[in-house]
C-alpha cells in the first residue's frame, strides 16, 4: 500500500488504537460492574450520531464571509461536495478530528466525573466515528448488499445531489427525522 494511500486512514488508525489501549486498561484499573461499560459504549455510540449531526449542518455548511474561514471549512469539508468521488476528502483528518474528540473527552470526564467512565463513553463515540467512516466510504464508493447500507447510501447521496441543505446524517438519518432535515425520496413514475 502506498503511504499516500495509508495517510488517508490515519485518523482510523490513530483513533482504533487509542480505544485500544485505553478500554482495557479503564476495565483492568476500575473493574467496573458488566452493565456499567455496555450502557456509557451505547450511549457514546448514539451520540456520536448527534456529534455528527450537528457538525454536518451546523459546522460544515456555515455560510461564512472571512476567506480564512472559507478556506478552513472548504478543506474540512465543502472540498468533498465538489468532488464526491474523491477518497482524498472522503475522511475526516487529524487535525480536524483531535480537538472534537478531545473536547468530547474532556467533556465527558467532567460530567461524569470519573476518567474510566469517560473511557467508556468516549470509546462508544470512537466506535461511532469509525462506523461512519465505513457508512460513508460504503456510501460513495461501495455497493451495498444490505437494505439499509443501500437506504443510508441514497439518503447520503441526495444530499449531495439534490438537497445539501437538509439529510445531514449519514449513519442515521435519526436526527434529520427530529429537527426537520429529512424529506421523504420522491420516487418519479416512470412511463
Amino acid at each position: 500500500m502506498k503511504i499516500r494511500n495509508l495517510k488517508r486512514f490515519t485518523p482510523i488508525l490513530f483513533y482504533a488504537a487509542l480505544v485500544a489501549i485505553m478500554f482495557p486498561a479503564a476495565l483492568i484499573f476500575q473493574r467496573p460492574s458488566k452493565r456499567l461499560p455496555l450502557v456509557l459504549v451505547s450511549l457514546g455510540f448514539l451520540s456520536w450520531q448527534l456529534v455528527e449531526y450537528a457538525l454536518h449542518r451546523f459546522v460544515f455548511h456555515l455560510d461564512v464571509r472571512s476567506e480564512r474561514w472559507r478556506r478552513l471549512l472548504y478543506y474540512a469539508h465543502l472540498a468533498h461536495h465538489d468532488n464526491p468521488s474523491s477518497v482524498d476528502s472522503l475522511f475526516a483528518s487529524l487535525w480536524l478530528s483531535v480537538p472534537v474528540a478531545s473536547l468530547y473527552f474532556g467533556s465527558a470526564w467532567l460530567l461524569l466525573g470519573s476518567l474510566d467512565r469517560a473511557v467508556y463513553l468516549w470509546s462508544g463515540l470512537v466506535a461511532g466515528y469509525l462506523t461512519y467512516e465505513y457508512v460513508h466510504y460504503q456510501a460513495h464508493h461501495g455497493r451495498p448488499r444490505t437494505a439499509i447500507f443501500r437506504y443510508l447510501k441514497k439518503h447520503h447521496l441526495l444530499h449531495h445531489y439534490r438537497t445539501p441543505e437538509l439529510r445531514f446524517g449519514v449513519t442515521s438519518p435519526a436526527f434529520d427525522y427530529l429537527f426537520g432535515t429529512f424529506r421523504p425520496r420522491i420516487l418519479r413514475r416512470q412511463l
